[in-house]
C-alpha cells in the first residue's frame, strides 16, 4: 500500500453531545471524515453547524459536561481512548490548533515570545538558549518583523495580523503533523487574510504537515483546500474535492453557500442570503434538518432523513435529489 494515501486522521461515526439540565443535547451526529498526509482539508458551514466542536474533540478540549462516541484515529491511536495526561502530551506536539480570536486565545499578561516558548518547554528537551533561538527562527520564518523586539511585546501591543502570526507560531513551533485552523482569518482585513492563507500554504508545503481549515466562508476554503466537507446541523451533508464542489454542488445548502459569495457583478446589489437559520441543537427534526430552509424540498424531506449518496468518484451528498441538477 502507498503510505502517502493512508489517512493521517480518520474520524468514524463521531457523535458529540452535552449533558444539560434539559437533558442530552447532540451537537455532532455521527460524522466521518479523513485527512491524508500533507493534505489541506476544509470544513465549512454556518455558525452552529458543529465545526468547532468537532475540532475541539480532536484536540480533547471539550468541556466536562460533554461526551463523545465513535473513533478519532490519529496515526494509529484512537484519541478518544487517551487519558488526560496522554492527550496533553499529544496536544501541541503532534496536533495543534490555531484559534479564531487570537486576542482572547493569547495570554494578555505574558510576552508573546514566552507564549511560543511554553510549547517548547512542555514538549522538548531543548535548553533555554536553544529554545530562544528556535522561537526567533519561527518568528522570522512566519514574517514577523524584528523578532527579538517582538519577542518582548504583549498581545495588545501587536496588530491583529501580527497576533494571528503569533498564534500560528505557537501552533507550529513543535513541528506537528496536523494543524487545525479554526476560522483563522475571520477578524482580519482582506490583505492580511491573503497573507495568512499564503503563510499556511507555505507551512503545509515546507513542513509537510496536514491542515484542517475550518470556515464559514467557501471563498476562503476555495483558495486553500483540496477537499471540502460541508457541515450542517451536526451532519456532513456533502464531501467532494474543491473543484467538484464548485463545478457541481450536489446539496442545496452547498449551493446556497456558493450563491452567497460576493461577486464583482453584485456590486451595489443585495447579496444572496439563505433564508431561515441553523437549527439549535435542542431542535429535534424527523426529516432532513435543512428542509425548512430548502427551495427544493418536498414531502419526503419532511419525513425521512437522507443517507449520504455517492454521485461521483470521491463525491458524496446527503440529499434525496443527489445526482440531479439543482
Amino acid at each position: 500500500m502507498n503510505c502517502e494515501n493512508e489517512p493521517l486522521l480518520e474520524i468514524k461515526d463521531l457523535k458529540i453531545g452535552f449533558k444539560t439540565p434539559e437533558g442530552l443535547l447532540h451537537a455532532v451526529k455521527g460524522i466521518s471524515l479523513e485527512v491524508k498526509k500533507r493534505e489541506i482539508v476544509g470544513i465549512v458551514g454556518e455558525s452552529g453547524c458543529g465545526k468547532t466542536v468537532t475540532a475541539l474533540s480532536i484536540m480533547r478540549l471539550l468541556p466536562d459536561n460533554s461526551f463523545a462516541t465513535g473513533s478519532i484515529n490519529f496515526s494509529g491511536i484512537d484519541l478518544l481512548s487517551l487519558t488526560e495526561d496522554e492527550a496533553r502530551g499529544t496536544r501541541g506536539r503532534d496536533i495543534s490548533m490555531i484559534f479564531q480570536d487570537s486576542l482572547s486565545s493569547l495570554n494578555p499578561l505574558m510576552k508573546v515570545g514566552r507564549q511560543i516558548d511554553e510549547n517548547l518547554m512542555m514538549h522538548t528537551s531543548l535548553d533555554k538558549a536553544e529554545r530562544f533561538s528556535r522561537v526567533l527562527e519561527i518568528m522570522k520564518g512566519i514574517g514577523l518583523p524584528d523578532p527579538e523586539r517582538t519577542y518582548g511585546k504583549y498581545p495588545h501591543e501587536l496588530s491583529g495580523g501580527m497576533r494571528q502570526r503569533i498564534a500560528i507560531a505557537i501552533a507550529i513551533v513543535c513541528n506537528p503533523d496536523l494543524i487545525i485552523a479554526d476560522e483563522p482569518t475571520t477578524a482580519l482585513d482582506v490583505t492580511v487574510q491573503a497573507q495568512i492563507l499564503e503563510l499556511l500554504r507555505k507551512i503545509n508545503r515546507e513542513s509537510n504537515c496536514s491542515i484542517i481549515f475550518i470556515s464559514h466562508n467557501l471563498g476562503v476554503i476555495r483558495e486553500i483546500c483540496s477537499k471540502v466537507y460541508v457541515m450542517y446541523a451536526g451532519h456532513i451533508v456533502e464531501r467532494a474535492s474543491t473543484e467538484a464542489l464548485f463545478t457541481n454542488p450536489g446539496h442545496p445548502y452547498t449551493l446556497g453557500l456558493i450563491k452567497a459569495l460576493p461577486k464583482l457583478e453584485s456590486k451595489g446589489k443585495e447579496l444572496f442570503d439563505i433564508r431561515g437559520r441553523v437549527p439549535s441543537i435542542a431542535d429535534l427534526t424527523q426529516g432532513c434538518p435543512f428542509e425548512p430552509r430548502c427551495d427544493y424540498s418536498f414531502e419526503r424531506c419532511r419525513k425521512e432523513f437522507p443517507d449520504l449518496k455517492e454521485i461521483d468518484s470521491d463525491h458524496e451528498v446527503r440529499c434525496f435529489l443527489a445526482g440531479g441538477k439543482l
